[in-house]
């Protein structure tokens, strides 16, 4: 028997012609996605951009792209393109490498990375196998309930919950207790296990802590100094100071929390995507450091994981899911993302960031190429 979560409604594109269809998107009995009532047995997609992410928060609707259809529905190298409304609010956001997707069309085989909003969103939500409320599924439910997919703690774990780096037995608690508590909200929910158990952790963690260390003190250095709105007379100064900060700690110009700082001068507008991950403060604790450090670590969790993936030929797809705002904005910033170089403590990884969050202003633009050249 076939069960659709009838959440969406879209236009249809395929070969420049246009269609209408009614609400027909949702997940079979098996997880598949769903289109107009034919099932799709696999599928491509285009990561969506900062602007995309933009239009669906104020809009809810959003464009998404799929290619590599596998369906008795669409002829071979189709693109399809779907004009997606929500039904439901969208509190969860799905970050890929390079851009993010909406929760409904992930992949099957997917492992995904959750932080601590989400597994305290699920342990909340669903108990042995079943939603709490009696409320209409939505595309959180699509992932967790119908989906096939395996939820990987690594985020969660190397957080921990005493906000600061983790030691082994906080390490091994944390897995404990939210493998017990994930399992007893859904028991069929795959959780990523490793060979070497929860050792597979601690490298993660000793490969993670110095630069941990770093940001938090950058961080608590300049946060305090960006509490406020700049001006085109102010802003340069300001970015003297990030970068000044940043070489004292001895972190890169291009390191994601000096990115973060510098877009938190520059962006355009209130309530920027760097302004909610580094929530204004004009005391920064060291609390308030680390949750916005952790939060770009799983960013880079989620690249690592997709580089792993990629390199070996797995069948598995990577994301990371949130349902932080903020993060989600500050991440899809990031497209054309690629890995140019790297080893197992260090990647070098290079993406563009769309000029639209500068006002459109081609000053602000140019100065910003200028500072990452060293011309500053």
């Amino acid at each position: 028997m076939m069960s659709l979560n009838k959440m969406l409604f879209f236009n249809l594109q395929i070969n420049k012609r246009l269609f209408y269809m009614e609400p027909a998107v949702g997940r079979d009995w098996a997880g598949k996605l769903v289109i107009h009532g034919e099932t799709i047995e696999s599928f491509n997609i285009v990561p969506n951009s900062f602007s995309d992410m933009v239009s669906m928060i104020d809009t809810d609707s959003v464009t998404v792209q799929l290619f590599d259809i596998v369906s008795r529905m669409y002829l071979k190298n189709t693109n399809v393109k779907l004009s997606v409304k929500n039904l439901h609010k969208d509190d969860a956001f799905l970050l890929v490498f390079g851009g993010w997707i909406p929760c409904s069309f992930i992949k099957n085989q997917t492992i995904l990375l959750a932080d601590r909003n989400v597994v305290s969103q699920i342990v909340s939500r669903y108990v042995n196998g079943k939603k709490k409320k009696n409320k209409p599924d939505d595309s959180f439910d699509s992932i967790f309930l119908n989906n096939k997919v395996i939820v990987d703690i690594t985020a969660f774990v190397i957080e921990g919950n005493e906000n600061k780096t983790p030691d082994n037995a906080m390490i091994d608690e944390q897995v404990e207790r939210v493998t017990k508590s994930l399992k007893a909200a859904l028991p069929k929910l795959n959780i990523a296990q490793y060979p070497n158990g929860n050792e597979y952790y601690y490298p993660f963690r000793d490969m993670l802590a110095d630069t941990i260390q770093k940001r938090m003190s950058f961080l608590q250095k300049v946060a305090p100094k960006l509490n406020k709105q700049f001006t085109e007379n102010s802003r340069e100064a300001a970015v003297k100071f990030v970068f000044s900060s940043a070489e004292e700690v001895k972190l890169v110009k291009s390191d994601l929390a000096v990115v973060l700082a510098l877009l938190r001068v520059t962006m355009n507008g209130k309530k920027t995507a760097a302004q909610r991950v580094l929530k204004d403060s004009q005391v920064y604790t060291d609390v308030d450091s680390y949750n916005a450090v952790c939060d770009l670590t799983a960013i880079e969790l989620m690249i690592s994981l997709h580089k792993f993936h990629t390199e070996n030929g797995s069948a598995f797809n990577t994301a990371f899911i949130t349902m932080d705002k903020g993060l989600a904005l500050y991440s899809s910033l990031f497209s054309n993302t690629k890995i140019a170089s790297g080893s197992a403590d260090n990647l070098d990884v290079s993406a563009r960031i769309t000029t639209e969050v500068f006002g459109d202003d081609p000053e602000i633009a140019k100065m910003y190429k200028e500072w990452f050249s060293g011309k500053l």
